[in-house]
């Protein structure tokens, strides 16, 4: 998407170093960082499906 647009985005670096026409550079400011979360329903807690996904997400992270 960000090849189509003269728009900028600020994303993880390595997502950069995986496509060579996009180009990586310093933000201009001071950018703390983040904490990552996973909330769900309750209904959904116990699902086979939704058990499958949260620990291939906990695995990549």
């Amino acid at each position: 998407m960000l090849l189509r647009t003269d728009l900028v985005a600020m994303m993880p670096s390595r997502l950069v170093a995986q496509d060579p026409a996009l180009k990586a550079v310093a933000a201009p400011i001071d950018v703390p960082g983040f904490e990552m979360v996973m909330l769900w329903h309750e209904r959904v807690h116990r699902d086979p499906a939704h058990r499958w996904l949260r620990e291939r997400i906990c695995a990549h992270s």
